[in-house]
């Protein structure tokens, strides 16, 4: 079983208690992938409404950060709520989205591991400038002149200061 076999199983064991809620669950596509605002928020499910579909289903993600199954789980069913219209309250699911009694412990159990290794997603890390500064070392401190140009250029020659017409220097060195 691959994890959208998983996620769709619990899905259909899912339905019937939104049935007997007056919540059909209509047409729904389940998968794994970054919710559109997982970078600004961290965001772990998302719900896009059947009006967005082609062909009118509702499309949900489950982040790919989330391995455990009762989160898993927790966050499934927090977005077919979404889809049916029911009041997750009701169906186990505490405010934060947590499940908030063992109602469903049971169906997680029987379903085995969610068969997910969790991603680790880190910050890009931010690329630092590749140019040297070179100053000239007789402008005053606050308002010293200086320009940007790569280590090859260095090594062929430093400027002139265009003031004081003499030869700028590598800010490291000064």
């Amino acid at each position: 079983m691959n994890r959208e076999d998983w996620l769709t199983t619990a899905a259909l064991e899912v339905a019937p208690l939104l049935e007997m809620a007056g919540h059909p669950l209509p047409k729904v596509r389940i998968t794994c992938g970054f919710p559109s605002t997982f970078r600004r928020s961290g965001t772990l499910g998302e719900c896009w409404s059947d009006k967005a579909s082609g062909d009118g289903t509702f499309e949900i993600l489950i982040s790919l950060t989330v391995a455990d199954a009762a989160h898993v789980f927790a966050v499934l069913l927090a977005q077919l709520c979404a889809a049916s219209k029911a009041n997750p309250v009701g169906l186990g699911l505490d405010a934060d989205g947590a499940l908030s009694d063992g109602r469903w412990l049971a169906l997680i159990n029987e379903m085995g591991a969610y068969p997910h290794s969790a991603l680790t997603v880190g910050e890009k890390p931010v690329q630092t400038t590749r140019m040297l500064k070179a100053v000239c070392p007789d402008c005053k401190p606050d308002s010293k002149y200086h320009v940007r140009l790569t280590a090859k250029w260095a090594r062929v020659g430093l400027p002139l200061c265009p003031v004081h017409k003499v030869s700028m220097v590598l800010e490291a060195s000064v």
